[in-house]
């Protein structure tokens, strides 16, 4: 039994079919098989992602709840525009109640915010240190929303226990220029 040329082509053509096969079918469709398992992990992480989110909805709709009852009793708090001097004078009352001197108050220029106004006051108060931390505490008690963003102490070398405080405070109140833009953005929605 010989073999011809042509019987020996036919061979190596026999062979080479299913080596091609598999370099030209069976190799890409595997990576695309992989590539696919892959996209499909990853759609399922982020499918257990959505129904963990999901799930905490329904308690995110009694956080909006609680956090706009805590908005409406901060906006109580913030009083008009007109009432910033009688806040200045509580704050006197305050000092004199607690026989501190006030040598003198400044008040800076407002900072408007979106719904609120900041007006930063330079004040100076000369007296006791025990009524000085009176004063700070019943200050911290009244009713508005004011902040102390600096301070400054200074011992009263020649006097025991006196002291010269000079303080920025800080009163927010409701600013007619402040809240003009929300109420116009309001009514055109």
């Amino acid at each position: 039994m010989r073999f011809c040329i042509r019987q020996l082509i036919f061979v190596v053509l026999l062979m080479a079919m299913p080596v091609a096969a598999y370099v030209m079918v069976f190799n890409p469709r595997n990576e695309q098989i992989a590539a696919a398992r892959h996209e499909i992990q990853l759609k399922q992480s982020k499918l257990t992602q959505l129904e963990k989110a999901t799930r905490s909805i329904s308690d995110l709709g009694q956080e909006i709840d609680k956090l706009s009852d805590v908005i409406a009793l901060f906006e109580q708090k913030l009083p008009a525009e007109r009432e910033v001097e009688v806040i200045l004078h509580q704050v006197w009352k305050l000092a004199a109640r607690h026989q501190l001197t006030l040598k003198s108050i400044r008040t800076d220029k407002p900072v408007i915010a979106n719904q609120y106004a900041e007006l930063p006051i330079k004040v100076i108060i000369v007296g006791n240190f025990d009524g000085f931390y009176s004063f700070l505490i019943d200050l911290e008690k009244l009713r508005r929303i004011t902040r102390m963003p600096r301070m400054k102490l200074i011992r009263d070398k020649k006097k025991d226990g006196q002291m010269q405080a000079e303080i920025l405070l800080s009163i927010f109140y409701e600013s007619k220029v402040a809240a003009l833009p929300s109420r116009a953005s309001a009514g055109g929605a």
